[in-house]
């Protein structure tokens, strides 16, 4: 594959078809979009019935981002089969984003076995370039990148990169619990609810101008 890899009509088709075949019923079309200030890295819009990947989103080699492209068509493909969109306030949506990115991964994960390895790939990379956790900082944020990275870390059998600082490892235990409910969850708005219950312990409506997320 050459640096444009994703520009060929044969490799683009191979995706779309993948992208879409992923999906089941009624599936949404797939887009490829390298520019970044277009799709950071994906999405999937109920609104535009469109699923959207950046296939550079990785500094890798093509074939490697390749394969990270199929990952990341999965893991919208998870979104437009198992979420229901739902209106929530900003911060709390950011929250249950992050919570919901895990429940479907695991149902995509549950019901085909064969893209166990892709999800599993592409954890592995974004772990790989998640940050350290500051152990000096009592941002919420840091709480909320703890347990975004945690899923990536659990997933390939690794630590979290970083500690949590005192302050936010008392929170983190608070929430721990509901985290691991969110994941298992049966429905999005399970996973709302509980969003909503995360960022009422962590207190981000009362330090919205500080923790913006």
């Amino acid at each position: 594959m050459d640096d444009v890899w994703y520009e060929r009509p044969d490799v683009r088709a191979q995706l779309i078809t993948f992208g879409r075949g992923m999906q089941g019923r009624d599936p949404f079309d797939v887009i490829l979009e390298p520019d970044p200030l277009k799709c950071h890295s994906g999405s999937c819009s109920f609104a535009a019935h469109t699923i959207i990947v950046n296939p550079t989103l990785f500094a890798v080699p093509a074939k490697t981002q390749y394969i990270l492209t199929k990952g990341l068509l999965v893991h919208e493909a998870g979104h437009r089969r198992y979420t229901t969109p739902l209106y929530l306030p900003p911060v709390t949506w950011e929250i249950a984003n992050v919570l919901e990115d895990e429940r479907v991964e695991q149902k995509m994960c549950e019901e085909f076995i064969g893209v166990r390895w892709l999800i599993t790939t592409l954890a592995t990379q974004f772990y790989k370039d998640s940050r350290l956790i500051d152990p000096t900082s009592d941002s919420l944020n840091e709480v909320v990148a703890y347990f975004l990275q945690l899923r990536w870390a659990q997933r390939i059998g690794q630590p979290v990169k970083g500690e949590l600082s005192p302050f936010n490892q008392q929170l983190w235990e608070v929430v721990k619990p509901l985290v691991f409910d969110a994941w298992q969850a049966d429905t999005t708005a399970a996973v709302n609810r509980i969003a909503e219950d995360i960022t009422e312990i962590l207190g981000f409506h009362r330090h919205a101008s500080n923790n913006n997320l």
